[in-house]
């Protein structure tokens, strides 16, 4: 598993600006569970994915989102543990980033669109409704 962070200060590469957005800049110390950094191969398939740094950089807080959710909260003679409550930090990031840059969303984690139509939405006339 392959991890750089400014081979060349002077001149930093798409891959750079994302683990400096997402905080993946010391390898041993990265964002994901266990202390786990995306590895080079990872960031540059989702800046390939997403065709800008900016939309790699969403979709990496999409799939931390999802690798933080199945971690354990537990609690024991009132000292309460919650691990799973870093995913709810990275959601809004994403949407942050999605809102302000672009693209699809949702395609790493489980960010999703929804719309609501029923026969009490100001945007759906109520014969269009079906019944």
């Amino acid at each position: 598993m392959s991890f750089t962070y400014f081979v060349d200060p002077a001149n930093p590469n798409d891959r750079d600006y994302v683990r400096f957005a997402i905080d993946d800049k010391t390898e041993g110390s990265g964002p994901l569970p266990g202390d786990r950094n995306f590895t080079d191969h990872e960031l540059d398939m989702m800046i390939t994915q997403e065709g800008t740094w900016q939309r790699a950089t969403a979709a990496c807080f999409e799939a931390l989102e999802a690798a933080w959710v199945p971690n354990p909260s537990w609690q024991a003679d009132g000292l309460s543990v919650s691990q799973s409550h870093v995913a709810k930090n990275y959601g809004p990031l994403a949407i942050r980033w999605r809102q302000r840059w672009g693209g699809k969303g949702g395609t790493w984690g489980f960010s999703r669109t929804v719309i609501r139509v029923d026969g009490y939405s100001d945007d759906i006339a109520s014969n269009e409704v079906d019944n």
